[in-house]
């Protein structure tokens, strides 16, 4: 059995390497591109975050449709969307001020009907305010839009004038 696995990791690794004449060159394999046909972005819903409040459904499929967005996690209470996915549970790069990911992370209240905005970075200027505008109509009028701490310089100050909904603590 021990031999068997040797043998399967062998012919993973030679099957990642090619021998070239100036000696060995590693392969990298492209990940497959997990967007669907109409270029959405996978959406994983966590087992405890079932049922799904029609919202906050909602929601996520407006970020999925965002450009860039690759996946858009969905936990009891959390979500989170991005261009970008770190570590071995595939979580999406939210962190304000990353260089390359385009990504969002939202605090979900459905009693209380509130999201706040917990986490948004955008490399690519544009993106952060789509992402703003995609959460925004998928809510309801009574539903609150709260950002708790405001880093970015002057982003949520604009977005407050284009969006009178959004409270700024």
């Amino acid at each position: 059995m021990c031999a068997l696995i040797k043998l399967q990791h062998f012919f993973r690794i030679a099957a990642m390497i090619r021998t070239t004449l100036t000696g060995v060159k590693i392969m990298r394999q492209a990940r497959p591109n997990r967007q669907g046909a109409e270029g959405k972005a996978e959406i994983a819903i966590s087992r405890l975050a079932k049922p799904v409040h029609p919202v906050v459904s909602q929601i996520a499929e407006n970020l999925a449709k965002v450009d860039a967005m690759r996946i858009v996690k969905l936990t009891p209470g959390f979500l989170k969307a991005s261009s970008e996915a770190c570590g071995a549970q595939r979580q999406p790069v939210t962190k304000p001020g990353h260089p390359t990911a385009i990504g969002v992370s939202l605090i979900l209240d459905e009693n209380c009907e509130e999201v706040q905005f917990y986490e948004i970075t955008s490399a690519v200027k544009g993106h952060g305010s789509a992402m703003v505008e995609a959460v925004l109509r998928a809510l309801p009028r009574q539903w609150k839009v709260l950002v708790p701490m405001d880093w970015s310089g002057g982003f949520w100050k604009a977005m407050r004038r284009r969006h009178r909904r959004i409270v700024l603590l």
